[in-house]
């Protein structure tokens, strides 16, 4: 039996926040893998979103650490990783290593049940090539929402770590490490304490990674 002395922090304690979405926009870097030049990229920056295109020669999701948002192309990316799903595959990676960033595949093409699945299992959305600008703008402005709920972006996180048999004490002891790092704009307070836990190597690599990033751009964000 556990005993915690104290009132926890929760979640809830955020509220219903007021988003700016201009805001949002300036400070959210968005990471297009294609080894095609993007062709709503020009329309996109109009629009006011940051768009990077890192190209289609990614050699690891590392890459990719400091964009909270990622568009990935199915064909012609990621060959380095040696897998006949090519994009689905460097997906799928990133979902493992950054379970909390909003993933986006798009694709003009039909692929095996087998690259449709796995896209499916690591996609957030999978947009077809043609798609208006009007659908990429929506799209783009929800993950963008997504990504700046701290509520949201820790639930991304806390799926994995369930999923990954931790220990459900252990995840609140991180949820209140969490709430606390945002409040006290500390991002080292979570990093901290998944080090103090029992926890496997590989969750607790998840979330000193979440820490380093996502944390901080969180914190950015909500600073007045």
């Amino acid at each position: 039996m556990f005993w915690h002395l104290g009132k926890p922090e929760t979640l809830n304690g955020f509220g219903v926040r007021r988003v700016d979405l201009h805001k949002i926009k300036r400070q959210s870097s968005i990471a297009v893998l294609d080894d095609e030049p993007f062709v709503r990229t020009e329309q996109l920056r109009t629009h006011e979103f940051q768009i990077t295109e890192l190209g289609g020669d990614i050699k690891s999701v590392s890459q990719i650490e400091s964009y909270p948002v990622v568009i990935c192309d199915v064909r012609g990316v990621g060959r380095s990783f040696g897998s006949a799903a090519e994009g689905a595959h460097v997906l799928s990676e990133i979902k493992k290593a950054y379970p909390d960033k909003y993933l986006i595949a798009y694709t003009g093409m039909t692929y095996s049940l087998a690259i449709t699945e796995k896209l499916a299992e690591a996609a957030d959305k999978i947009m077809p090539k043609d798609a208006p600008i009007d659908a990429w703008v929506q799209l783009l402005e929800t993950a963008l929402y997504e990504i700046s709920d701290p509520r949201r972006r820790w639930v991304r996180l806390r799926s994995t770590l369930l999923d990954k048999n931790v220990d459900i004490f252990d995840v609140l002891k991180l949820e209140q490490a969490y709430v606390k790092a945002i409040k006290q704009a500390t991002p080292e307070l979570l990093s901290g304490k998944a080090k103090t836990l029992a926890l496997s190597d590989e969750a607790k690599e998840l979330v000193v990674k979440f820490a380093a990033a996502a944390l901080v751009q969180l914190i950015e964000s909500l600073a007045h």
